[in-house]
């Protein structure tokens, strides 16, 4: 199972462009479709891998890092494509 909740990542996209370093708190996964409704919202990686993972163009949600290394409370979802991690 591969780890995807709290891991640290690099933004590098351009559709937020005031994202930096951030770490992921759940997962948006598409399954092959675009009505949202039929999404999955997962926030553990069992349940994440049981889903079959998160691929390239599913979303994930993040928080920021702070300059303090604090987590900011706002959140954005980028696409799983946009992030280098860092760990």
């Amino acid at each position: 199972m591969e780890k995807i909740i709290g891991r640290r990542a690099r933004y590098k996209g351009r559709e937020h462009p005031y994202l930096r370093e951030v770490v992921i708190i759940r997962a948006f996964i598409a399954r092959d479709t675009d009505d949202v409704d039929n999404h999955l919202y997962l926030d553990n990686d069992a349940d994440i891998a049981a889903a079959g993972g998160v691929k390239p163009a599913d979303r994930v949600e993040v928080q920021p890092v702070l300059p303090d290394g604090r987590l900011s409370w706002v959140t954005s979802d980028p696409r799983l494509a946009d992030l280098e991690f860092l760990d």
